[in-house]
């Protein structure tokens, strides 16, 4: 509670200094506060607004810091409050770079611009044009914020580096490993078909980031109609293609409209800043184009797009009918920034028995933790199917079991032979239990793994008891709300190349579309991707993966894996599907 409550004190900061910028920059309060409301009622905001994450809020406060100091900047020259917001922007995160990199490339090609009319002849010009770049106060802040950023850099590098006794080499720290996936650098270039899905999906992102969660339902099924088709990493097909080119006409048109619509309103400074706020999403995510392409997250820093946009709107409107519309307008924007946020709390209270059993499993696993302190434990993946992506989650474990040795449960049998103890929420009586007073997550003796595994053969047996749903590099079996991959045979060193060649995802399209809703916001598809088949199992010489379905009636099933365009360099590229008809 108290991480959410610094959440949104972070989030209400970046609201705040985004209204005291626009207010300095168009002079007009109400334009500044109803753009400030109608920016930070979309989707992305308030969904991810109180998220517990070191990005989210955290990154979106650290970005609307510098832009203030930008706009101070601009309008009084005060550089030295501008290097220091800089600064302590960059401890709180990387994205600060996408807003700093437009504001000063626009801001050294004003400088350019104004020494080159300066000159009487074209050498003297260019001279005095690269003279005036080299002096100018955008390049000392580039310098400085590079400079600053490679320090602290170097300093976390340090201290992983130590971490690891000194032994592992810098090219292969986590830190510098994560750098490498996040940008792409790690991998081949991708085919065009993958820039188009892209692309596609952030001006998806864009559109959603500009409109209030109380409209985006509509606004969705409006851009739906525009976007029929999916792209293919193969190949464009004709209206693939037309779609594109229909997206990037719209989005030139739309920035050229506003640019012809600014110049009576604003003076050049006053537009360049605007301008930097709207480019800064674009500036993340085409660098960080993996990161962004999988997390919906990076969508809140497209904020700088509707905080332009309708700054500009606004500002027309004042002009040319007065302020009495403007003030209406802020009064709409506030009712829908509290619809908006009213629509979100009902939305999480759907979740409200999962936060429920979460904060039980969460008291269970504290006490679980200080018997196993120090010990080696082997975490199993439950058998019922609506435990099999919760809390049982690779990434999740280790901070609930901080401490303890955490063995890799691959092979079961073989793993259990390694551990001391043996955490699932999978209850079973024998003597080897060692919480009987649990609900959801239980302790075991690892030597009561006999009647654990019993209850694993059962359940799998009766999982794929019958004909396969469908067949492919998987047998896939449909039943007990769950879809059960299986590969027979399968030796162990299959597991990496499973695991490489990307996860199962399976997608699913329900009969009534409203249980689309937060899927198809956060990642602009149709059908929602329910559940991924991690690390399988191997259990009796197959491997195995479950992914659990939705409780909501259904009409048909697609389950793909690989051709994730993540693998490594030195792995062929393989990939299947399968489709299984509403009558299985």
């Amino acid at each position: 509670l108290a991480a959410r409550m610094l959440m949104l004190l972070l989030f209400g900061g970046a609201a705040l200094l985004a209204f005291h910028s626009l207010a300095r920059i168009t002079s007009r309060r109400w334009v500044a506060l109803a753009a400030t409301l109608a920016a930070f009622s979309s989707y992305y905001m308030l969904f991810y607004g109180d998220a517990v994450y070191i990005e989210g809020s955290v990154d979106v406060f650290a970005v609307m810091l510098v832009f203030h100091g930008m706009v101070v900047f601009v309008q009084e020259g005060r550089f030295p409050q501008l290097l220091a917001r800089t600064f302590v922007a960059l401890l709180l995160g990387w994205r600060v770079y996408a807003f700093l990199l437009p504001f000063i490339l626009l801001g050294l090609a004003r400088e350019a611009v104004r020494a080159w009319k300066d000159g009487t002849a074209p050498r003297p010009r260019l001279r005095s044009a690269g003279a005036a770049v080299l002096r100018s106060r955008y390049a000392a802040l580039g310098l400085a914020a590079l400079l600053f950023g490679a320090a602290v850099l170097g300093f976390n590098f340090a201290n992983e580096y130590a971490a690891f006794g000194g032994e592992t080499p810098v090219t292969e720290l986590l830190s510098f490993q994560s750098m490498l996936k996040r940008t792409g650098l790690d991998r081949d270039s991708v085919p065009l078909g993958w820039w188009l899905r892209f692309l596609q999906q952030q001006f998806f992102r864009v559109s959603v980031a500009s409109v209030p969660l109380a409209l985006s339902d509509w606004g969705v099924g409006l851009l739906e109609s525009f976007l029929p088709v999916r792209l293919s990493a193969s190949g464009l097909s004709g209206p693939a293609l037309w779609v594109c080119l229909l997206a990037l006409l719209l989005a030139v048109g739309g920035a050229a409209a506003l640019v012809r619509l600014a110049r009576p309103l604003l003076d050049r400074r006053q537009r360049m800043l605007l301008a930097a706020l709207a480019l800064s999403g674009f500036f993340w995510a085409l660098p960080m184009r993996h990161n962004a392409a999988d997390l919906p997250l990076d969508a809140m820093y497209y904020v700088g797009v509707p905080l332009a946009f309708y700054s500009l709107l606004l500002l027309y409107v004042h002009q040319r009918w007065g302020p009495r519309p403007v003030v209406g307008l802020a009064a709409a924007a506030l009712l829908a920034f509290v619809v908006s946020a009213f629509q979100m709390e009902r939305q999480r209270g759907l979740d409200a028995r999962a936060a429920g059993l979460q904060r039980v499993v969460m008291a269970e696993v504290g006490a679980i933790r200080e018997t196993v302190q120090g010990k080696a434990v082997l975490v199993l993946r439950s058998v019922k199917p609506e435990w099999s992506r919760q809390f049982l989650q690779p990434f999740v474990w280790p901070y609930y079991l901080a401490g303890s040795v955490l063995v890799r449960p691959f092979d079961v049998e073989v793993a259990a032979r390694a551990a001391d103890f043996i955490v699932t929420h999978d209850r079973v009586e024998s003597g080897a239990l060692l919480t009987p007073g649990n609900e959801q997550v239980f302790l075991y003796d690892a030597a009561g793994i006999d009647d654990l595994v019993g209850l694993y053969r059962a359940a799998y047996r009766r999982a794929v008891s019958g004909d396969p749903a469908a067949r492919s590099w998987f047998d896939v079996y449909l039943g007990d709300g769950a879809l059960t991959f299986v590969k027979d045979p399968c030796v162990r060193q299959e597991e990496e190349v499973i695991h490489d060649e990307g996860v199962i995802h399976v997608s699913v399209t329900p009969e009534d579309r409203k249980h689309l809703r937060r899927t198809r916001l956060l990642y602009g598809s149709k059908s929602p991707k329910v559940g991924f088949g991690k690390r399988p199992v191997w259990f009796e010489g197959k491997c195995i993966a479950v992914v659990s379905l939705p409780d909501y009636p259904i009409s048909g099933i697609e389950a793909k894996q690989g051709a994730r365009l993540t693998l490594s360099r030195d792995r062929p590229v393989s990939y299947w599907k399968v489709e299984i008809p509403a009558s299985r």
